[in-house]
């Protein structure tokens, strides 16, 4: 009896191959492809040398980012080596399907459109010559379009790398990139108004079964010393920031930052819910750097942030305490620490984004976290 049961069901499968194409058979009888992923994250990577500049340039418009620029061909020279093959063991380890970086991947400051084509150049060679096997996903950082030049080698060169990254056309630095469930908006935050328009357009293709990443160099919360370094911060900017504020929440968007060159994750309290901004940097000032300044509790989120830097800026002091003073009733979750190194995220079958942060070039976390838990909060 058995066996005329299997008789009749393979007679059964061969009407329905010849009935049904091929394709049709194999998506309705094989198991669906996982949704779940992981990416590379990296932060602001300043990739510099000496040779990349006019030093007379230099010292006529920017005397003051001389030693910074030293600063940063030396830990090119030293230690980009080491945090990228670090990067690369995670991810072959997880898998990784591509690296997304947040922004300033050269220093800039070069002083002529050659040279800012020299340094630009030399970074996506370097990048080629990493063989990460991977697509390199940088945003506009605005260490990338400043100097002479800068601007127009960022249309000319980057965004067709970015082209042939993507696999898709890349004509500005706004751009949306889906792969599998997950979204990423990618936000050019150097033309805030007209960005903002693009955004509300774009997020409507949104899919609330999608997870959603806002890309953006600059931080949307401010978390330290520098709290007036975020968009939307100038006076009668405020409803902009609300409404990007709401619209991230309505979506349940996680925010990717950089800029600062610290590490941060917080979550912000809105009318539509919370958000959750991570941050991270990469310029390693040194491979056995310590993490400095790690905080983390609501209590640790007040005014007095802005003593983690007493030397910054002290015309603006008042007004970065009252920026983070004003912050401070929305704020759900804060943990902060002055270090770079490089991250890992992973998105896993329930559709839960799990961040892995490792300090300078560790194989070591220094932290993982679930940020999706994290906007239930």
């Amino acid at each position: 009896m058995n066996n005329l049961k299997r008789r009749r069901f393979l007679k059964y499968l061969s009407i329905a191959g010849i009935a049904l194409p091929f394709k049709s058979v194999a998506k309705n009888m094989l198991p669906r492809s996982s949704q779940a992923f992981s990416f590379m994250f990296l932060g602001d990577l300043h990739f510099d040398k000496l040779m990349h500049h006019d030093m007379a340039y230099l010292k006529e418009k920017y005397p003051n980012d001389i030693r910074q620029i030293e600063n940063y061909s030396r830990i090119t020279k030293d230690n980009l080596s080491s945090l990228i093959q670090a990067s690369k063991q995670r991810a072959k380890q997880t898998n990784s399907n591509f690296y997304l970086q947040i922004g300033d991947f050269v220093e800039g400051l070069c002083g002529s459109k050659e040279l800012a084509t020299l340094q630009t150049s030399e970074l996506i060679n370097y990048i080629d010559q990493q063989q990460l096997g991977l697509p390199f996903i940088a945003i506009k950082g605005n260490h990338d379009i400043t100097g002479t030049g800068a601007r127009e080698v960022y249309q000319e060169v980057v965004l067709p790398w970015q082209s042939r990254q993507l696999k898709q056309p890349v004509t500005t630095a706004n751009n949306v990139y889906v792969h599998k469930n997950t979204r990423f908006i990618l936000f050019d935050c150097f033309s805030e108004k007209e960005s903002l328009e693009w955004f509300k357009m774009v997020i409507k293709d949104h899919k609330k079964n999608e997870q959603l990443f806002f890309c953006t160099h600059i931080p949307l919360i401010p978390y330290d010393a520098r709290s007036n370094w975020h968009i939307y911060v100038r006076p009668g900017q405020e409803k902009e920031r609300e409404e990007l504020l709401n619209l991230l929440a309505e979506h349940k968007a996680i925010i990717l930052s950089g800029h600062l060159h610290k590490t941060s994750i917080v979550v912000r309290n809105t009318p539509s819910g919370n958000v959750v901004q991570a941050a991270i940097g990469s310029v390693i000032s040194a491979l056995n750097a310590p993490v400095k300044n790690h905080l983390k509790g609501l209590e640790a989120y007040n005014a007095d942030l802005v003593n983690l830097e007493p030397n910054f800026n002290p015309t603006s002091l008042q007004l970065r305490r009252e920026i983070l003073e004003k912050e401070k009733p929305f704020i759900r979750h804060y943990e902060y620490a002055d270090f770079c190194g490089y991250a890992s995220m992973n998105i896993t079958d329930k559709n839960e984004a799990v961040l892995t942060i490792f300090a300078n070039a560790d194989q070591e976390p220094w932290s993982t976290v679930n940020l999706t838990q994290l906007q239930n909060l």
